[in-house]
C-alpha cells in the first residue's frame, strides 16, 4: 500500500536542532511527499554526504555556528552537482537574501514560515526533476537525430529541407533526381526552380496560402522540371522539420503514376469518419499532438473545443439508433459550415466532436463557439415520426506551450463541456476551461464516493507479490497489494488513495478490514491445497488507532480457519512514528496471540533505530530507494550495509523491495538480507501462483 519509492524525496538538512529537522520532515510528509532525510553539522560531513548520496534539495540555516552558507554552495559547485540549496534562517535579512541568490542559492525563507518553506522545497524539487528529464531527453534527441540522418541519407525517396523557399539540405536521391552532384550546389537555390512553369502559379498560391505554417500531410500534385528541361508529374508532400536548430519544411517528392492518385484518395478516406465526413479521432489526436508541439517550439497557439450533443442517450432511446445517426449528421454538417480554412473538425465518439482553431484568441474562440451553439439550437432534424431539436455543449481549452499531452488536453476540454450541464443547467452553452475549475472539495468527495462504492460492491482487487527467502526458510511469503479499477479501465494503486489525507479515517479502516477479510479467505483456500504460505497485509495509520481491530482480526482468522502465524501485519515507518503509542499497543496485542508484525519504508527517519527500540516488530522492509540507489551509486552500498547491520543486530528479519536486477541481488546478498521482493522475482499477480520450488536457497 505504499507509494512508489521512485518518488522518495531525498532531503539533506543543516538545522539548529534535531527537533527543527523532524518538524520540517513531518510537514513535507504531511504535504504528500515520501521523504528520506539526513542531518549534518559540519562542512566535512556535508561534503561526505553529497559525495555519497543523491540529494534532491538541501535546506540549511545560514546562522549555524561553524557553517558558512557560501562554502556550502561552493562545495556543491566544486563537485558539479545539481542540488538546490535553500536557506532557512530564523529571520530573513534582505541583504543576506540578495547575497545568497548572487552566490547560487535557490532561495531563502524564514524557518517559521513553514508552509512557504515546504512550497519552495516542492517547487525546487519539481524544477530539478524537469532539468533531469531535459538532460535525458537531450541525449535521446541526439541519438534520434543521428538515426534520422542515417535513414535520410539512405532513403530512396527524394527529400529536401527548405527554409524561406530556399534549399538548405537534400539527400542523395533528391540530388540524383535533379542532376546535382552535391548539396553545396543546391544550397540557396529556390525550390521554385524545381517546378515547371505551368505549375508555378499553383505552387506560389499554395506557399502564399499557408504563409509559413506547414499544413502537415498536405500533398500537391505538380509538374516537375529536370535540368535538361524535361517535365514529369510529381507529388510533393510537406511536413515540419528542424535542421541546424532552425525550423524548416521537409519536402518529399515522388514521381506520380496514375495509381498514386488513387492511393492518395484512399489515404484521405482512411482519416475520415464515414458517416459525417469529418476527420476521425486518431487523425485528430495526431493533429492535436502536432499543434501542442508547435505551441512549445514556435509559440504558435491554438484553441481546442470539445462538442457534445446534449441528452443524446435520451434521443437514441426515443428515435432509435438508426434515426439518431441523422441527428449526428445534422450537427456535423452544421459544424463543417462554421469551420473556416485551417480549422480541423473531427468526430471523436458517437455523439461528440472536436474542433481545433489555429491561432485563435480566447474571446474570438468563445464567440465562434457561441455562434455554433446558437446555430445547432436552431436546427430542426425531421425524422420519420418526429422532429428533433438538438442542442450542444462546448468546452474550450487553449493550446499553449504550457499544455499537457493531447489526451489530457482533450480531457480538459471534455471536463469544460461537462461543466455546461452541471447543477441545474441542461447544456446548450459554452465553458472555457480554467485550472481552478478542478474544485478540490468536489474532487475529494468524488474520490471518497468512488472508493466507498468500490468497497460496497467488492470492486477492489487484490494482487500478490512473492518474497524470496535467501536464508532457506520453507514457508512461502507474499505481500498483499490493493488496486482499485478506474473508470478508464486502468488500476489505481492503493498508495494513491489510502495514503491521502483527503480520504476519511473511517473509510480507510473499512478498506483495511475489506483487505483482511478477503485476503485471509483466499489464503485459507490456498493453504488447504497443502501450501505453507504466509501473507503480509498492510495497515493504514487509521487502523493502528482502531482499538477494536485487534479483536476483530482474531475473529476473522478464526472464521478463515487460519493459524495466527499465517498473517503478518505491516505498517509504514511514517505511520508507526507518527502514531507511536497506538503502534506499540497494536504490536503488543498481536504478539500476545502469536501474530507477527512488520514495518515498511524503513530508514527514512533521522534516527530510524529509535522505532525498533520502542515498538516490537518482527520484520523490517527497508525503503525501496536504498535498493534502487545500488544501481547508480556505489557509495550508497555503505549506507545500506550499515542500516541492515543495525537491523540485524536487533534481531529483526530484513526485506529488500524493488529488486529489479541480478546485480542488485548480488549486492544485497552480501549484506545478509533475509528476503528480497521486486520485479526481478515477479511482479504482483492476481493469485498466489509463484513456484517457490525453483528458488535456490543459497542465492
Amino acid at each position: 500500500m505504499s507509494v512508489s519509492t521512485r518518488d522518495t524525496l531525498h532531503l539533506l538538512l543543516l538545522t539548529q536542532t534535531q527537533n527543527d529537522a523532524e518538524q520540517l520532515i513531518s510537514l513535507i510528509r504531511n504535504s504528500g511527499s515520501a521523504t528520506r532525510a539526513q542531518t549534518v553539522t559540519s562542512h566535512q560531513q556535508f561534503e561526505d554526504s553529497i559525495r555519497a548520496t543523491r540529494w534532491d534539495v538541501i535546506v540549511a540555516d545560514p546562522e549555524l555556528d561553524g557553517i558558512d552558507f557560501s562554502e556550502l554552495i561552493n562545495q556543491v559547485n566544486r563537485l558539479n552537482l545539481d542540488i538546490p540549496v535553500i536557506l532557512a534562517p530564523r529571520k530573513v535579512d534582505p541583504m543576506l537574501h540578495e547575497t545568497a541568490l548572487l552566490r547560487g542559492g535557490a532561495g531563502m525563507v524564514a524557518f517559521e514560515e513553514s508552509n512557504t518553506l515546504v512550497l519552495m522545497i516542492q517547487r525546487e524539487v519539481q524544477q530539478l526533476r524537469v532539468r533531469q528529464d531535459i538532460r535525458v531527453l537531450q541525449i535521446r534527441l541526439r541519438e534520434a537525430e543521428k538515426r534520422c540522418r542515417l535513414l535520410l541519407e539512405s532513403s530512396r525517396d527524394p527529400i529536401a529541407y527548405v527554409h524561406d523557399g530556399m534549399h538548405v539540405y537534400a539527400n542523395q536521391a533528391y540530388l540524383e533526381m535533379f542532376g546535382y552532384d552535391s548539396v553545396e550546389e543546391l544550397e540557396g537555390m529556390p525550390v521554385m526552380d524545381m517546378v515547371a512553369a505551368e505549375s508555378q502559379g499553383d505552387f506560389k498560391a499554395f506557399l502564399k496560402e499557408y504563409q509559413g505554417v506547414v499544413p502537415e500531410g498536405r500533398v500537391l500534385h505538380l509538374t516537375g522540371e529536370l535540368p535538361d528541361g524535361s517535365h514529369f508529374p510529381m507529388q510533393m508532400s510537406f511536413s515540419e522539420a528542424m535542421y541546424a536548430d532552425e525550423t524548416c519544411t521537409q519536402l518529399q517528392i515522388k514521381r506520380e503514376e496514375s495509381t498514386q492518385v488513387l492511393e492518395a484518395e484512399l489515404d484521405e478516406l482512411r482519416i475520415r469518419d464515414a458517416s459525417t465526413n469529418l476527420y476521425n479521432k486518431s487523425y485528430f489526436v495526431e493533429r492535436l499532438t502536432r499543434a501542442i508541439d508547435q505551441a512549445i517550439i514556435e509559440k504558435s497557439y491554438s484553441t481546442l473545443m470539445y462538442i457534445s450533443i446534449d441528452g443524446f442517450d435520451n434521443i437514441k432511446r426515443t428515435v432509435g439508433i438508426q434515426q439518431s445517426d441523422e441527428v449526428i449528421r445534422a450537427v456535423a454538417a452544421c459544424l463543417s459550415e462554421h469551420a473556416i480554412q485551417y480549422d480541423i473538425t473531427a468526430r471523436i465518439s458517437d455523439e461528440a466532436f472536436a474542433w481545433m482553431m489555429p491561432g485563435r484568441q480566447p474571446e474570438e474562440a468563445q464567440q465562434r463557439a457561441q455562434t455554433l451553439v446558437d446555430a445547432v439550437a436552431g436546427l430542426l432534424v425531421d425524422l420519420e415520426q418526429q422532429t428533433i431539436r438538438p442542442t450542444i455543449s462546448i468546452g474550450i481549452t487553449l493550446i499553449t506551450d504550457n499544455s499537457p499531452a493531447a489526451a489530457e488536453a482533450l480531457q480538459q476540454a471534455h471536463n469544460a463541456a461537462e461543466a455546461v450541464s452541471e447543477g441545474d443547467r441542461t447544456g446548450n452553452g459554452i465553458h472555457l476551461y480554467m485550472p481552478e475549475d478542478e474544485h478540490q472539495e468536489q474532487e475529494i468527495r468524488k474520490a471518497e464516493d468512488e472508493l466507498a462504492d468500490a468497497v460496497r460492491t467488492n470492486r477492489l482487487k487484490l494482487l500478490f507479490q512473492p518474497l524470496i527467502n535467501l536464508r532457506g526458510e520453507d514457508a512461502e511469503h507474499y505481500e498483499v497489494l490493493l488496486r482499485m479499477p478506474d473508470r478508464d479501465g486502468s488500476e489505481i494503486s492503493a498508495g494513491d488513495f489510502l495514503l491521502s489525507a483527503d480520504i476519511s479515517d473511517e473509510l480507510k479502516r473499512k478498506v483495511d478490514r475489506w483487505v483482511i477479510l478477503h485476503a485471509t479467505k483466499l489464503l485459507s483456500v490456498h493453504q488447504r491445497k497443502g501450501n505453507q504460505t504466509r501473507i503480509f497485509i498492510n495497515l493504514t495509520g487509521a487502523s493502528l488507532r482502531d482499538d477494536g481491530l485487534a479483536g476483530w482480526v482474531q475473529v476473522a482468522l478464526k472464521a478463515a480457519e487460519l493459524k495466527h502465524d499465517s498473517v503478518i501485519f505491516q505498517m509504514t515507518e511514517e505511520d508507526a512514528v507518527r502514531h507511536i503509542a497506538p503502534a506499540k499497543r497494536f504490536c503488543y496485542q498481536m504478539h500476545a496471540v502469536g501474530i507477527r508484525t512488520a514495518v515498511s519504508r524503513f530508514g527514512c527517519e533521522l534516527s530510524p533505530m529509535d522505532l525498533l527500540e520502542k515498538v516490537d516488530l518482527d520484520y523490517v522492509k527497508i525503503d525501496g530507494s536504498f535498493t534502487q540507489e545500488l544501481e547508480n551509486n556505489s557509495q550508497s552500498g555503505k549506507v545500506l550495509k550499515q542500516l541492515l547491520g543495525d537491523i540485524h543486530e536487533r534481531g529483526k528479519k530484513s526485506i529488500a523491495p524493488f529488486v529489479e536486477s541480478a546485480s542488485a541481488v548480488s549486492s544485497i546478498w552480501q549484506y545478509g538480507v533475509h528476503f528480497i521482493q521486486g520485479y526481478y522475482v515477479q511482479g504482483p499477480q492476481a493469485g498466489m501462483t509463484y513456484d517457490f520450488s525453483d528458488e535456490d536457497a543459497g542465492g
